[in-house]
């Protein structure tokens, strides 16, 4: 599937007219101080924040492949158990976003959904609904470079390339401004008094440790209170419970194979079968396991109407085979009839199962409570995979 959520014309983003002071000339540092040590002071207070709330715009990077659309404006909050709650617009349409446990889901109105890259049997049904999505559809994963330990780990191996830091004034806000490698443009701005904070970050390629290939960012930072971090939680969980039974899944493009098959039995015993596959074309390249559910619905004007149902996984890049059945239960007789039995089938996708649902419902639960308590939130590890549950 294609990237469908973030472009940018031209492939690069201008940021110089959005420098501290409005584009004014900075004035230089009075006292020039050794940029390492702010450096690595404001990485370690990062990393050891509870939470990071980020505003900002994020963009595909220069010589991305991505041509369309403008640079996305983002507000999130990001746990150091890698939960997100917020938002992202592009263009006129806003998107709200949440995450837990590596499950990254969109909440958006139709006409967002009419902008993007994405055709599946049920997309007539994303508008106004939670759809998971991977991060290289949104444009990044949140809770893979911007969780307080993980975003840490990443500025971390940026080394400045400059040994002193200069003092800049900051939206009116005097900052040490800290040149890092990895890029012409990598740069943050560190507070001017101790303890050193994390103030913005301007960097041309945020990639996830290990990874290859991240958005362009240019994002504030702040530290949420204790009470702002509990609603984040408090709303993922109402998301959770209330929401996502109903969710849909975009990550991967999917389609039958062929044509269904209806098999009656005699005694009324009716079985709709099908092969649901990978419908990725061309450049696309879809990512994860998704649900596939089959909707039967069989039809005779003397023996009514009967549904039956299904669900399987399918990985990205595979086949699921799904069917079901129905039984009009019809007895031995001693004149036997036939009867002329119709069925269709629709094809649709879902974000998580039930298991998974209460699942994320649990460990939401169990890392607020950390929260409350003032301990890190797990950190979780967990599967692609959704059961068939």
């Amino acid at each position: 599937m294609a990237a469908f959520a973030l472009a940018v014309s031209g492939c690069s983003i201008d940021l110089s007219g959005l420098r501290p002071g409005g584009g004014d000339t900075p004035s230089p540092s009075p006292t020039p101080v050794d940029a390492k040590p702010v450096l690595d002071a404001a990485v370690k207070a990062l990393g050891e924040m509870p939470a990071v709330a980020v505003q900002g715009q994020i963009a595909p990077a220069s010589g991305g492949k991505e041509d369309k659309g403008d640079v996305n404006e983002v507000a999130l909050t990001v746990t150091d158990s890698g939960a997100v709650s917020g938002t992202l617009q592009e263009n006129e349409n806003e998107a709200r976003v949440m995450e837990a446990d590596d499950k990254l889901f969109v909440n958006a109105p139709t006409e967002y959904w009419l902008d993007q890259d994405v055709a599946n049997p049920d997309s007539d049904k994303y508008g106004g609904s939670w759809v998971r999505v991977s991060g290289s559809q949104l444009g990044m994963d949140p809770s893979q470079v911007l969780a307080p330990e993980k975003l840490a780990a990443i500025l971390k191996e940026l080394a400045p390339t400059k040994d002193t830091a200069t003092l800049e004034n900051l939206d009116g806000t005097s900052a040490y401004r800290v040149d890092l490698g990895g890029g012409e443009k990598n740069r943050v701005w560190i507070s001017e008094d101790e303890p050193y904070r994390l103030l913005r970050m301007e960097i041309e390629e945020l990639n996830p440790e290990g990874g290859d290939g991240g958005p362009r960012t240019r994002l504030n930072f702040t530290e949420p209170g204790s009470a702002d971090v509990d609603k984040v939680f408090e709303d993922l969980i109402g998301a959770a419970e209330d929401d996502l039974s109903d969710s849909r899944d975009a990550r991967v493009p999917v389609a039958w194979e062929s044509q269904l098959e209806l098999n009656c039995q005699t005694g009324g015993k009716c079985t709709v079968s099908g092969t649901v596959e990978d419908d990725s074309t061309g450049g696309q390249k879809a990512e994860g396991t998704v649900l596939v559910r089959l909707d039967a619905t069989l039809q005779n004007d003397e023996l009514g109407e009967k549904k039956c149902d299904d669900t399987a996984s399918l990985k990205a890049g595979g086949t699921a085979d799904v069917s079901c059945s129905v039984d009009y239960k019809l007895g031995a007789s001693s004149s036997p009839k036939s009867y002329e039995v119709t069925g269709k089938g629709l094809l649709s996708t879902r974000g998580l199962s039930g298991k998974d649902k209460d699942q994320l419902v649990k460990s939401l639960k169990e890392q607020r409570k950390a929260a409350n308590e003032g301990g890190a939130g797990d950190k979780q590890d967990s599967s692609e995979e959704p059961s068939d549950n």
